[in-house]
């Protein structure tokens, strides 16, 4: 069998314990449509006087917003017919209503995150199926490395990941930080560890300029990873590392 199995990788959130689907279970996918369709959110009014509905959809955002997403995998495997009833026992304890991670074999630089249910065992001798559902799955697929990890070779992709070349930065004076173009808007940490006199941020193309503390620093007033590169201007003396996962639909 190849690199890429017929599988995938169940983390649970609370625990980090991991399964895989087939090397541990012998589990194999046998549908091909498992991930709902993302559905935007959408809000239409009407206004007296205008000629059809006004679309406020992104009034807040200034972007679009997606509702939950269903993934619905169907799993089947051959095992003695007289195990399946504590063999399926044993998948529900493991992951039955737990919060998972889940990664596919052929799309290793993501997860997927939701609740999950197992829905519909069924078995016809030795061959038994049933459908793992994440009925509301996140709209956005992540990344599975934080940009402030060091990359990881395995689960590399040349046309979408990308290489953290300098984790920590330490500035004296102004410095320009160029944040790699993603799909998922995100409000990066700036994690300082040190401050001599002041360090401040400011988005390239933005008038607004933040201050910084010691400690953790959620920027909510930037967005970064959109469709196109992000420019971070530093101005001040201190050390400081910026993190944030970005993702995909």
């Amino acid at each position: 069998m190849s690199n890429y199995t017929n599988g995938a990788t169940i983390t649970i959130a609370s625990t980090n314990e991991q399964f895989h689907t087939y090397n541990d279970w012998g589990l194999l996918i046998v549908n091909n449509n498992y991930i709902g369709d993302p559905e935007q959110n959408l809000d239409f009014v009407a206004v007296k006087g205008r000629n059809g509905l006004l679309d406020i959809s992104e009034a807040l955002t200034s972007r679009p917003s997606y509702k939950s997403r269903p993934i619905s995998i169907k799993f089947s495997a051959i095992k003695e017919r007289n195990n399946w009833d504590s063999i399926i026992s044993d998948y529900r304890n493991k992951i039955e209503g737990q919060i998972i991670k889940l990664t596919f074999d052929n799309d290793p630089s993501y997860y997927w995150y939701g609740r999950c249910h197992i829905e519909g065992f069924d078995r016809v001798r030795r061959v038994g199926t049933f459908t793992l559902s994440i009925p509301k799955a996140d709209p956005y697929k992540y990344n599975v490395q934080e940009f402030n990890e060091d990359w990881l070779w395995n689960p590399f992709n040349f046309e979408t990941d990308y290489i953290t070349e300098e984790t920590e930065h330490t500035i004296t004076g102004h410095t320009e930080i160029t944040l790699p173009r993603g799909n998922m808007p995100v409000s990066p940490t700036i994690i300082v560890t040190n401050i001599n006199s002041y360090l401040t941020v400011q988005k390239y193309g933005e008038s607004r300029v933040i201050d910084l503390k010691l400690g953790e620093n959620k920027v909510y007033a930037i967005t970064v990873n959109d469709d196109f590169e992000s420019i971070l201007i530093f101005e001040g003396d201190g050390t400081f590392s910026i993190n944030y996962r970005g993702g995909s639909l």
